[in-house]
């Protein structure tokens, strides 16, 4: 590890847990002034750590007002286990602090904000589309291996959510769960129901199409209602870009 790394360690240990951390002989001049430069330096750190919370949960500060937003932040960064992450990254588990607080309504909002953020950062893949399974017999299709996009998730969340996103996203307030996708440059918000939130849970691991479904048996076993439900929010999942091949 080179000097650097010790030196920018060693103060951000001494920032975090206090100036006992500061090696003597990491600067040089009195004691008094390195103090009060890290004192400077530390209040720039917190500030920033604070606006990075603001610019990434804007909906949620706006809920709270900005007043019990920041208490909340201030409270949330000085925790270890978020001292030690990366501004990109200061937002982890903000969402599960909230609700412990007792902010439940705020800690869904976080929490949909976060899933955006993820989405938006999240490795690209080519999605599946319809017309790449065209032609394929049922047996074929059955064989066909998909998993979920790296940049999708459906989440079950509460009202106050859905009627955020009631202006921006049709049908959303009366869904079952939110489908947030990025095929392609950018986000995309969409309702889903129940049985997509179920299959795609099941296609976070790779899945035949068919193993996705059910086997044919258990597929022809039900009733024609239950099984053009289950096709077509599979057909729903990958027209959201929800899926990929694999």
């Amino acid at each position: 590890m080179s000097w650097l790394e010790n030196g920018q360690r060693a103060m951000m240990a001494a920032i975090d847990h206090g100036p006992a951390h500061l090696p003597n002989d990491l600067f040089v001049g009195p004691v008094e002034r390195v103090l009060a430069g890290m004192r400077v330096h530390a209040n720039t750190i917190s500030h920033a750590r604070l606006i990075a919370l603001e610019d990434t949960f804007p909906r949620t500060l706006a809920h709270l007002s900005h007043a019990a937003f920041n208490q909340l932040a201030r409270a949330f960064v000085e925790r270890p286990e978020v001292t030690a992450q990366a501004l990109t990254m200061i937002g982890t588990g903000f969402d599960g602090f909230l609700a412990a607080q007792g902010h439940a309504d705020a800690a869904d909002l976080a929490r949909f904000e976060w899933l955006w953020l993820s989405a938006y950062h999240a490795a690209d893949a080519e999605p599946l589309e319809l017309s790449g399974l065209a032609g394929l017999t049922p047996e074929a299709l059955l064989e066909v291996m998909v998993e979920a996009h790296p940049a999708a998730v459906v989440a079950r969340l509460g009202p106050l959510v859905r009627d955020a996103l009631k202006d921006e996203v049709p049908d959303i307030a009366g869904a079952d769960a939110i489908l947030v996708t990025r095929p392609d440059a950018d986000v995309l918000i969409a309702p889903a129901t129940h049985r997509m939130a179920d299959l795609f849970a099941v296609a976070r691991n790779p899945q035949f199409i068919g193993n996705l479904l059910g086997s044919m048996r258990e597929l022809l076993d039900e009733d024609e209602d239950t099984v053009t439900a289950q096709m077509q929010a599979l057909v729903d999942l990958i027209n959201a870009g929800a899926m990929v091949r694999v």
